[in-house]
């Protein structure tokens, strides 16, 4: 596994704490807080929405967009050194944009655009995605989440305001899955007042997303059963 993400003596002006860990492709880990108010910055700082208050959030630097492709003697070189390509860190606020995405707990949707909106337009924005890719995606993602086949089409063209508090907790982990930033972070608030049986979908499907070399964090304000593995 390799390292992608790391918080290094990260702390809330006014928590207690400091917060220091790294994670790595394929996992989910789980951190807990001692309230609403340090959740809620930590996230901002998690995501990159504002800076840290002490310490930093730093993500491995990706590859340039327009990076150059050795010449193949080269490449075959590199080879039979076998040496391994350092990693190299940057602050998450120099990093790429997209390259961490967070999931709210009631979901986040804007109530002036329909479900189908508020999903792919992001993708779109970002990632130029053709509507035949992004149809395919979506079908794919709400499967997994556990979503009826059948009920498809009503929920993407219904407005927030005219669905289930679950529902939009469901598309703003389908936003979020579809645009597939390197490290998503959620709200475990999401998973409140939800039906087991969806629940359990919800976690297989974050799985499946880290399993493609990314990763999730999880951040909780009080006691919960959720699975993962918890940062001390």
């Amino acid at each position: 596994m390799s390292a992608l993400y790391r918080f290094l003596d990260v702390r809330h002006a006014a928590s207690a704490r400091a917060y220091t860990f790294t994670l790595h492709s394929g996992e989910t880990k789980l951190l807990q807080l001692a309230d609403k108010a340090e959740k809620d910055a930590i996230i901002d700082f998690a995501t990159g929405g504002a800076i840290c208050d002490e310490g930093v959030v730093e993500i491995v630097q990706g590859e340039r967009r327009r990076a150059k492709v050795p010449p193949p003697k080269l490449q075959e070189e590199r080879r039979r050194r076998d040496v391994s390509v350092p990693e190299i860190w940057q602050a998450l606020q120099k990093s790429r944009a997209g390259r961490v995405g967070w999931v709210a707990a009631n979901g986040g949707m804007m109530s002036n655009l329909k479900i189908w909106e508020n999903v792919t337009l992001p993708l779109w924005y970002h990632s130029h995605h053709d509507a035949a890719e992004t149809e395919k995606s979506v079908v794919y993602w709400l499967t997994k989440l556990g979503f009826e086949p059948s009920a498809f089409a009503d929920f993407m063209a219904a407005q927030p305001h005219n669905t289930e508090l679950w529902q939009r907790k469901l598309a703003g982990l389908l936003r979020a899955l579809l645009q597939m930033p390197r490290v998503l972070v959620v709200d475990a608030g999401v998973f409140e007042d939800v039906k087991a049986r969806l629940a359990q979908s919800w976690m297989s499907a974050l799985a499946e997303y880290a399993s493609q070399d990314r990763a999730v964090l999880v951040l909780a304000d009080k006691a919960t059963v959720l699975p993962w593995e918890k940062i001390e």
